[in-house]
């Protein structure tokens, strides 16, 4: 669960959700799987996705703007244990940091002191988890904490280019559920701004409904994507369509889909990046 809100306030003003979501249905309605090809490797499939969760809210409660939000400075990551192994727990968030840094070619890493940070990362007990997030995260949160095994959010300028974040994960909870590194891997990545959790997408960490602890083969190409030089932050569904689609055709045409399921088989196995 990731919320979003702008760096100068906790809410924002109402905007078009509902000509958001017409518009996207609207233009998108064509898209069919190509046959023979997996989901993740259709390009369709793969824009879809990339619109439901880049441009989406999860909760539309926020209203924020349904525009690009991505960071375009590096990352600095600081990280407080409060329950369980912290070693374990900082050896699990620097393996993902520096694979979501490859991936965007971004700058991540992790720092010791929390002044030097843009996002902190609380592995945080149970008697302590409320008063966490009341102090570092939007009210909201504090609604969705009871039915949470982890939160997060981000915060945005006026450019919609991110400007921090903050995972909360309880630890016990996630422990209790062999959740601890799937909420990492997921709550993490979506500081990236790949923020919505998808109905649409099933092969995904950023679906209710998947098995997926580590990141898929759609992952590696939705990150790929917000971080293409010719995607920027704030534009619309509109405006990034072309450039989504464009980048979409060249990598189809160059093979770049078979290239990343190989990878990905390489590192995890087959069956990790087929779901």
């Amino acid at each position: 669960m990731t919320l979003q809100y702008p760096a100068d306030r906790q809410s924002s003003r109402p905007v078009g959700y509902l000509r958001a979501s017409f518009l996207l249905a609207v233009l998108l309605c064509p898209l069919l799987l190509q046959a023979g090809t997996s989901p993740w490797q259709d390009k369709r499939y793969i824009e879809r996705s990339f619109y439901d969760i880049a441009l989406n809210a999860e909760y539309r409660s926020e209203r924020v703007p349904p525009v690009v939000k991505r960071w375009m400075r590096p990352l600095r990551v600081w990280m407080y244990s409060g329950s369980g192994d912290s070693d374990a727990q900082r050896s699990l968030l620097k393996d993902h940091l520096r694979t979501l840094g490859e991936i965007a070619r971004l700058s991540v890493r992790l720092v010791d002191d929390r002044r030097n940070a843009n996002v902190k990362v609380f592995f945080a007990s149970e008697r302590e988890l409320e008063h966490l997030v009341r102090r570092e995260m939007p009210s909201t949160a504090l609604k969705q904490l009871p039915h949470s095994q982890c939160l997060g959010s981000i915060r945005f300028n006026k450019k919609s280019e991110i400007t921090g974040g903050t995972v909360v994960i309880p630890v016990e909870r996630a422990k209790a559920s062999g959740k601890l590194e799937p909420c990492i891997v997921e709550e993490v990545t979506q500081m990236l701004g790949l923020i919505n959790d998808s109905r649409f997408a099933r092969d995904t960490v950023f679906s209710d409904d998947t098995q997926d602890e580590r990141l898929t083969g759609l992952d590696y190409l939705l990150i790929k994507l917000l971080y293409s030089p010719h995607i920027e932050p704030g534009m619309s569904l509109r405006e990034a369509m072309p450039a989504v689609r464009r980048q979409l055709d060249n990598w189809d045409r160059v093979g770049y889909f078979q290239r990343v399921q190989k990878h990905l088989s390489d590192e995890y196995g087959a069956d990790a990046v087929d779901g």
